[in-house]
């Protein structure tokens, strides 16, 4: 008969009839590869991402790439409240990357104001200015000038945090913030006196008025520029480089404070104790050569010094040695201008570069501009029109809508320009990006009649392209000739 399975065959038959557990194995092997780079069996996350992502944001591969610091900040930004010290680092090494020493272009600079990111970066400052701490200002100025931004939102805190520390920061940290707040444009001495600097605020309202403030600043460095050497000396003054002093002295010039005595209601002007703290530091042939932007700075402030003619004028010429003088009017050209000036070109420049060539406007694009009489130019106009017109371009955004303040170094310029003999003209940003481009054409034609513009009829026509292949219509082009000459028969001979 039929033989019966025993007990262990019907137990091998069996099922589970309860949960089992599953192993690691298991679950690995029924998980797709790319998952397995993952460890799905973390227990908790991290409850602080901060030291990770700033540990991120100072590795080689970020701290030299605008995008993927923006790129860590977008990933930090996902949590519910940004940390601050992540958007101060990350928005100091945007700024750090675009300082005079890059190779980033104006437009580069443009492009990343641009961006959505860099946006939500700097909203995130403003929304978090409350908590920034006041030791982070000067190098947040600092970064808003290399990238050319002034975020009216977030300047007040920093300059309300400069204006309360004044007296406590080291020297070379006040060199950089006047540099910084007169390249922004905050302050400024004009024909009729201070200038009111008032930023508007979220709630309508407007802050309080930060023009006194650049005078402040070199007040105080004027006096730390006397007091050094003197026996009442600290070792803050005493560390202060022929960077820091070159610095200073230009911001000046650029804020017309040349006249700005070194104390409070004192007569003795600052200036020429600030360029001898910088001369004073250079020895011979090789430093002066080989100190970088301090050339620049003390050079333009000397050519500025003798173009705007201050009280102080022959204190300041008498405070820089007769061979530095020389020995930079010889390098001026050739080592130093080319070296400073903006590489690359400007989108508002661009743009306007467009309009006059659609309205047959005559212009020389960064002409150099100077006195009939100078041996070489120490300045260069955006655009030169006939007769002695000089047209810039301000592409800084305003203090408030509708309230355009050019920057420092745009101002001097201007003042420069004006002293020359020549009539500045200054299309602002914030008003022509919003024309349209027949407006645009429009408001070149209306510039053209108030300056009254010449016009060159015999250059017209040396610049006029002639054309090269005959004008006619389509599907009339002269063809090649089909026939050909026979080859000639080959000679006899």
């Amino acid at each position: 008969g039929r033989r019966r399975a025993g007990p262990l065959a019907e137990c091998r038959r069996g099922f589970p009839t309860g949960p089992e557990l599953i192993s690691l194995g298991t679950i690995r092997a029924r998980q797709p590869k790319q998952l397995l780079r993952n460890d799905a069996f973390r227990a908790m996350p991290p409850q602080d991402l901060t030291p990770g992502d700033l540990e991120e944001l100072a590795s080689h591969e970020v701290v030299t790439d605008p995008a993927k610091v923006l790129a860590v900040y977008r990933k930090h930004a996902t949590q519910d409240e940004p940390d601050p010290a992540v958007l101060i680092r990350a928005f100091t090494q945007i700024g750090f990357l675009f300082d005079p020493n890059s190779f980033f272009s104006t437009a580069d600079r443009q492009l990343l104001r641009s961006h959505k990111d860099f946006k939500s970066l700097a909203l995130d400052l403003t929304r978090v200015r409350e908590r920034l701490p006041d030791a982070a200002a000067p190098v947040l100025l600092y970064s808003l000038s290399c990238l050319e931004y002034r975020c009216a939102p977030l300047l007040p805190r920093l300059l309300d945090a400069v204006e309360r520390n004044l007296h406590h920061f080291r020297t070379d940290v006040l060199a950089l913030l006047l540099h910084s707040t007169a390249s922004l444009g905050v302050g400024g001495a004009s024909a009729g006196g201070q200038d009111v600097v008032a930023f508007d605020l979220e709630n309508g309202t407007r802050s309080q008025d930060f023009g006194q403030l650049p005078e402040k600043l070199a007040v105080e460095l004027g006096r730390r520029a006397v007091l050094l050497g003197s026996e009442g000396a600290s070792e803050d003054e005493e560390g202060a480089t022929v960077q820091d002093w070159s610095r200073v002295a230009f911001a000046m010039a650029m804020a017309n404070l040349y006249d700005v005595p070194t104390s409070a209601g004192g007569d003795v002007p600052a200036l020429p104790a600030i360029v001898a703290r910088a001369c004073e530091q250079i020895q011979d042939f090789n430093e002066l050569d080989g100190c970088g932007w301090a050339q620049f700075f003390l050079y333009q402030t000397l050519y500025c010094v003798d173009v705007e003619k201050p009280k102080c004028e022959e204190e300041v010429k008498r405070a820089v040695p007769m061979w530095i003088q020389e020995r930079l009017h010889q390098r001026w050209l050739n080592d130093i201008v080319l070296l400073a000036q903006p590489q690359g070109a400007d989108q508002m420049q661009r743009d306007v570069d467009a309009a006059l060539r659609r309205t047959n406007t005559q212009a020389l694009l960064n002409c150099s501009a100077g006195r009939d009489w100078d041996e070489q130019h120490c300045w260069f106009a955006g655009f030169m029109l006939e007769p002695k017109v000089a047209l810039e371009c301000d592409a800084l955004l305003p203090l408030g809508p509708g309230r355009p303040r050019p920057s420092g170094w745009q101002a001097l310029k201007s003042r420069m320009l004006r002293k020359m003999g020549y009539r500045v003209v200054t299309l602002h940003g914030c008003f022509w990006d919003k024309l349209t481009e027949d407006q645009k054409d429009e408001q070149i034609l209306r510039l053209r009649l108030e300056v009254g513009y010449e016009h060159n009829r015999d250059l017209e026509k040396q610049l006029r392209k002639i054309r090269q292949t005959p004008h006619t219509y389509k599907g009339i082009e002269p063809k090649e000739k089909e026939w050909k000459p026979m080859p000639s028969p080959p000679s006899d001979a």
